[in-house]
């Protein structure tokens, strides 16, 4: 990582400079150094966030939603988990459920089996919500 460093600045309502200056003061850190780890944080939760959208959009599978949020592949799925994401890591799962639905006559099944092929490339993971 470079030693060099870039100044970024913002403009805050003078509620949020004394909310600032009160936080430095009870944690005895510099303004600076808490704005710092604040946009870290932030940063992070939105790599996450956008990871998470793509993968729900079927645009990345697991290890490229965990490389385009920064984080390993079993930080990624523990993610999805901890939103009640369902990961399918079977590429050949709908294909199987469709010839479930079939094997049993299962109409609400086929549809829904559809729907989710309808949904993306069918060739990367399956994935829904609960």
């Amino acid at each position: 990582m470079s030693t060099a460093t870039v100044t970024k600045s913002i403009r805050l309502s003078p509620e949020e400079a004394e909310e600032l200056a009160r936080l430095s003061a009870q944690t005895a850190t510099p303004e600076a150094s808490l704005m710092k780890q604040w946009v870290r944080e932030g940063m992070r939760t939105r790599k996450i966030e956008l990871a998470v959208q793509a993968y729900m959009q079927r645009k990345v599978d697991l290890r490229g939603g965990a490389a385009m949020a920064g984080v390993s592949y079993n930080r990624f799925l523990r993610e999805l988990q901890s939103r009640n994401i369902v990961v399918l890591e079977d590429d050949q799962f709908l294909e199987r459920l469709a010839s479930l639905a079939e094997t049993f006559d299962d109409e609400e099944l086929r549809l829904a089996v559809q729907h989710a092929l309808n949904r993306g490339s069918g060739s990367m993971e399956g994935r829904s919500q609960e």
